[in-house]
């Protein structure tokens, strides 16, 4: 190879070996749980073909910075427009407002390039909801066109000090960007995941590769191509949703495309068999299919009640792949003709209108509160009516509505900055009670606090943090703990809850997870999960450190069982329509509840007692009336839940209610 300006098939065939793990993984495909990695294939692609393109242009005297971002524009927006145009209309008709108004933030987010960054401040690519939005996938899109605007810059400014140091600067952001990924992966996975710095080193690895094979020809190495392959498709098939990515772990996928762009070569076998007429096919139409497998996938979730079937999935996926045909017919290929009938050279400006009509669409979706009013008034009256119950229920939310009469009663996600407020309130009070998890914890302390009218009680918990969550904002425990050792007589009871699911073991990647519950339909009966041991025994083990000389009692309260079911189908059914839980799920619950008890009973210094006990969930009546919700998703209560459970408690209050106190009827 004399240059990277000469077209090599066996790229297009690695677009399709990106392209078909990331359809197959968004579909739910089995098999294909590590089919995410594709979109670090593409990001190698990207980095090696852009930095050829701009080596061969800087060596023949041409390079022209807005004629570059010019083809990047024809290459990107006319297909991505035209697929959020479809969308549009489709996401009208079946979408809730609250998904619409969704959807519309990202419309605006697509339009000006900053998708990625809306989608990690909601957070979330592998849960539930997130299956539902139809452009979450142009979040890769926007890390690819900001590193189209700020990368040729960068090589501008650094070119005149010699290419050595070009070389260098791009291998030393390369090596802080992976360092930082492999830090954020558990320090903030979700910023981790979508945003350009710890993902720029898998372009820069692209561009070392463009930059390698610049005036000299490496030597074919078909072994070398051949373990790249097998590192790429080895990730697609071993990791899943709890492989921490990217960090260290993405140097398989990115390091496969790298030496499969560097070592195969004509006649090798890796190369014939990614430039084999169908691999290269489906490659030159990625892009496109890339652009259309996500909405066709999210509506159908959307549309139907139940989880789509593998067969439907795949027909999708087919689908797309045929709508990508004709996109890159009659639209990929006449737009990127700069001498085409597309307006010529003046089409950049000419998809400024369009843009600015697709982020308008984007922005009265929002002002209109995703078309609310007019939903409502075309939704059927059961719909309506139980959309405004789901509506009082979000805006009462499940946290503590501070009280500046009580302001010993509180809820903090650490004990750090409010030491004082803590010793201020034990000299007022005497010892407190701690309600110690995660949003569980805050959802049960309101009726606690008012059914035992303790004036000092705290809760320290965050969401989605227990004793064996590695995160560094769950450090709340280890706060905990040395606060118990230094001053024990803080608090006389100490109440640990926590959510249910993160110690129920569905043998799947989502372990832990709410979601693992949806993969089932509303109806769909489900295998019981199995009590993750590891995980009680960490919790049990955490609590039994609790239990100091002259310190707190603890009590571990036992999950309760939520009912799980997508607030969607409450929402199509309506208030009047008969719940029953999934078949599988209460013993799930049973099953828990008697292990965590049976753990407990073998040691006697932290008690255990059952919220599923107390709470006797009747999915008939204790999900939805016509007067209230009483959750605001599947598994925390609404205020209406608080007013409708708190009596249940009372055994737990009776267990933490100081000696010489009343029962006080929470109505």
């Amino acid at each position: 190879m004399s240059s990277p300006a000469i077209y090599r098939p066996e790229i297009d065939g690695l677009r399709a070996v990106a392209v078909m793990p990331v359809i197959l993984f968004h579909g739910g495909i089995t098999g294909f749980e590590g089919g995410f990695v594709g979109v670090d294939v593409f990001f190698v692609i990207s980095g090696y073909l852009i930095t050829s393109i701009i080596l061969r242009e800087k060596a023949e005297g041409r390079f022209s910075l807005l004629r570059f971002w010019e083809r990047r524009a024809r290459r990107i927006l006319p297909a991505l427009f035209l697929v959020m145009a479809v969308c549009v209309p489709v996401a009208w008709v079946l979408m809730l407002p609250e998904q619409y108004l969704a959807f519309a933030r990202s419309m605006v987010a697509v339009s000006v390039f900053a998708s990625n960054i809306l989608f990690w401040r909601e957070s979330g690519y592998f849960a539930a909801a997130a299956e539902e939005k139809p452009l979450l996938h142009t979040w890769s899109l926007a890390v690819e066109e900001q590193f189209y605007i700020l990368f040729p810059l960068a090589v501008l400014l650094i070119w005149k000090l010699g290419r050595r140091a070009l070389v260098g600067a791009i291998a030393l952001v390369g090596l802080m960007s992976l360092g930082l990924s492999h830090y954020a992966a558990q320090a903030s996975p979700a910023a981790n995941f979508y945003l350009l710095p710890t993902r720029a080193w898998e372009l820069m690895a692209g561009v070392l590769c463009a930059l390698m094979l610049d005036r000299r020809a490496l030597p074919g190495n078909d072994a070398l191509a051949g373990l790249g392959l097998a590192l790429i498709l080895g990730a697609v098939m071993l990791f899943d949703r709890t492989t921490p990515f990217p960090s260290l772990w993405a140097l398989a996928p990115v390091g496969g495309t790298a030496l499969i762009v560097l070592f195969a070569r004509p006649g090798g076998r890796v190369a014939q068999v990614l430039a084999w007429r169908p691999m290269v096919a489906v490659g030159l139409v990625s892009y496109s299919a890339y652009l259309w497998h996500q909405p066709l996938f999210a509506f159908a979730r959307i549309a139907l009640s139940d989880i789509p079937p593998a067969w439907l999935m795949l027909a999708l996926a087919a689908a797309a792949l045929g709508l990508a045909a004709v996109s890159w017919r009659f639209v990929e290929q006449p737009f990127r003709n700069r001498r085409g009938v597309f307006l010529g050279a003046r089409l950049p400006l000419a998809l400024l209108p369009a843009a600015a009509l697709l982020a308008g669409v984007g922005v009265h979706g929002h002002l209109s509160d995703g078309r609310r009013d007019t939903w409502l008034a075309m939704a059927p009256i059961d719909q309506a009516h139980m959309y405004r119950l789901y509506e009082v229920a979000r805006a009462g939310g499940a946290a503590l509505v501070p009280d500046p009469a009580q302001p010993c009663v509180m809820q903090i996600p650490s004990v750090g900055p409010r030491r004082d407020r803590l010793n201020r309130c034990l000299d007022q009070h005497g010892p407190g009670l701690l309600v110690l998890g995660d949003s569980h914890a805050r959802m049960i302390m309101p009726p606690l606090q008012r059914l035992t009218e303790r004036p000092f009680v705290v809760t320290l918990a965050r969401g989605g943090c227990r004793p064996f969550t590695p995160r560094p904002e769950c450090r709340v425990f280890a706060e905990l703990e040395a606060l118990v050792a230094e001053h024990p007589g803080m608090f006389s009871e100490i109440v640990y809850h926590s959510a249910g699911q993160a110690v129920l073991d569905d043998g799947t990647a989502m372990a832990g997870e709410p979601d693992m519950f949806e993969r089932y339909g509303p109806d769909e009966a489900m295998e019981p999960f199995a009590p993750d041991e590891g995980r009680i025994a960490s919790v049990r083990d955490y609590l039994d450190d609790l239990v100091v000389p002259g310190g707190p009692r603890v009590i571990w309260l036992g999950p309760q069982v939520g009912h799980y079911l997508p607030m969607r189908a409450l929402i199509r059914r309506g208030c009047a329509a008969e719940w029953t839980l999934r078949p599988g799920l209460a013993e799930s619950f049973a099953a828990l509840d008697r292990a965590i008890a049976d753990r407990m009973a073998a040691d006697g210094d932290v008690d255990y007692i059952s919220l599923r006990e107390m709470m006797r969930l009747d999915p008939a009546n204790d999900i939805v009336s016509c007067d209230a919700l009483y959750w605001i998703d599947g598994h925390h209560w609404s205020q209406a839940g608080r007013k409708r459970f708190a009596p249940r408690l009372a055994p737990l209050a009776e267990l933490v209610r100081p000696v010489g106190t009343e029962a006080r009827r929470d109505d």
